[in-house]
């Protein structure tokens, strides 16, 4: 199951992709022209593993200060509320 299956947020841009591997060039599209310095970027998946990875990949790659996750991905999210 992929995070949009489970739930979502209100305003949340799902990138679409079929595979992982095509997370990076997505970003990279949805994000041009995005100030990485005065942007917030909260992102979430289905478990959370993957937003470590896309994270550190927002920071390092991209530029991008203001990263953060929901931490154990939505299906905890799920059980919590």
């Amino acid at each position: 199951a992929c995070a949009g299956d489970v739930g979502g947020f209100k305003g949340a841009v799902a990138l679409e992709t079929d595979t992982f591997r095509d997370t990076w060039s997505v970003l990279e599209r949805k994000l041009e022209g995005v100030d990485p310095s005065r942007t917030n970027v909260m992102i979430y998946c289905t478990g959370g593993i993957r937003c470590v990875k896309v994270g550190a990949y927002l920071k390092r790659r991209l530029g991008f200060e203001r990263v953060t996750r929901l931490q154990g991905g939505i299906v905890s999210y799920v059980r919590l509320t």
